[in-house]
């Protein structure tokens, strides 16, 4: 038996054995003073199970057939995946809320909402679904969760009461749903964007004393991070995707807790989960603004349909940063945005106004750089009005790069939008 083997062998009875004390010695919620000790335990549970599940998730995708064939255009990856990376993962955080024990009724509701999308995006993933199928189970969800309590409480009578707060809410939990589907198109992102967003949810939840926000935050954060390693391998190809099971998942979970929570009283204190999640948000605003502007999106359907190779990560692997060095530089901007809605949630509100202001401007200038430096349409624009220039070279710079980034199929791990 290879060393390797061995290593995998014992490092799989230590998190058996760890997952069996867990459940032996479950914890009962403790008192405020000790809440960290309950928290690490929800992380770790929720982390075991999603790991020690992935293994059996691979062989179940490869035998069920719900596997990413690479086509050498839109899916790229070398060998043929399974998708049922997702599916690990809501078990992990299930089974990890279940053993918790502790629920309000709007927690209740988010559970029942997320495993509906869960089942949405598996039925996807397995047979396929159509963009206005998948649409309709997302309104009619959210609808659920309005009915509920679950949904924005914050706009004035003179700016519409409740009919905006309702219309925001279909925005929000929509829009961040399809946003973290969107961005699961390079290994290792929307899993480790999920881990960051759902931790500073939870350490935001834990100092304000929200513990069942925090409860559901620590189990999607643990069970996401188990998906990790068999996801984003330092020299070797993915063994499984998340699929649309997952991803959709990851994002309604996120946006519905998040509304679940409460941030305050002024429209700076609102602002705080729009902050964490701003790269979601920022590259969903950005595809779609200049897909529209191009007449690629002309309707809702056509917005869930689109595919293509112009989102954020797709734009900076052009660049020539490679797989790695895109998903580090995402998580070090999520992690970065993180820290600014801890900074907006202990400051006054000028300095918290402040943080905002700086927030957009870096965003905006990120998006203009990257549409400007990446975008073969407008660059073939500008050459056409000025043929010979400095633009000139920097475009036939950033032709070969553009070439470059499609890889030689061997190297490259891009595989989906």
């Amino acid at each position: 038996m290879k060393k390797r083997q061995i290593e995998n062998i014992i490092k799989r009875l230590l998190m058996i054995s760890a997952l069996s004390a867990l459940f032996i010695f479950r914890l009962r919620e403790p008192p405020d003073s000790c809440m960290w000790l309950f928290a690490v335990y929800l992380f770790l549970t929720g982390y075991i199970i999603s790991y020690l599940l992935m293994p059996l998730m691979i062989v179940v995708g490869n035998l069920i057939g719900m596997v990413d064939r690479p086509d050498g255009e839109r899916k790229i990856h070398i060998n043929t995946t399974p998708r049922t990376g997702g599916t690990a993962v809501f078990i992990g955080f299930t089974a990890t809320m279940l053993i918790c024990g502790h629920y309000s009724a709007e927690m209740k509701s988010v559970l029942a909402a997320s495993s509906i999308i869960f089942i949405t995006g598996f039925i996807d993933d397995y047979k396929g679904l159509s963009p206005v199928t998948r649409i309709i189970v997302q309104t009619v969800v959210t609808v659920f969760l309005i009915i509920n309590g679950v949904r924005i409480t914050f706009v004035p009578v003179w700016l519409g009461g409740i009919f905006t707060e309702v219309l925001i809410t279909f925005i929000w939990i929509i829009g961040i749903t399809n946003a973290m589907n969107f961005v699961d198109g390079m290994d290792g992102l929307a899993g480790g964007l999920c881990v960051i967003f759902s931790s500073f949810f939870a350490i935001i939840s834990y100092s304000t004393k929200q513990f069942y926000f925090m409860y559901l935050m620590l189990a999607l954060a643990g069970s996401s991070l188990g998906f990790l390693p068999y996801n984003f391998r330092k020299k070797e190809q993915a063994k499984i995707f998340l699929g649309d099971a997952g991803s959709t998942f990851m994002g309604f979970t996120l946006a519905s807790a998040s509304i679940m929570g409460e941030w305050g009283k002024t429209i700076v204190d609102l602002c705080v989960p729009v902050i964490i999640m701003s790269m979601l948000i920022f590259d969903m605003c950005l595809t779609t603004i200049v897909r529209i502007a191009k007449g690629q999106v002309t309707s809702l359907r056509t917005w869930l349909a689109y595919t293509g190779r112009d989102h954020v990560h797709h734009r900076l692997s052009m660049l020539g940063l490679g797989k790695r060095k895109t998903v580090y530089l995402y998580y070090c901007i999520a992690v970065g945005f993180g820290l600014t809605s801890l900074i907006i949630i202990k400051s006054s509100w000028m300095v918290s106004l402040i943080a905002i202001v700086q927030t957009c401007v870096l965003l905006s200038g990120l998006g203009i750089i990257l549409f400007r430096t990446t975008d073969q349409t407008y660059i073939k624009f500008i050459n056409s009005l000025v043929p010979f220039s400095k633009k000139r070279i920097e475009y036939e710079k950033n032709k070969n790069l553009f070439e470059l980034s499609k890889y030689d199929q061997k190297r490259s791990d891009i595989r989906r939008t």
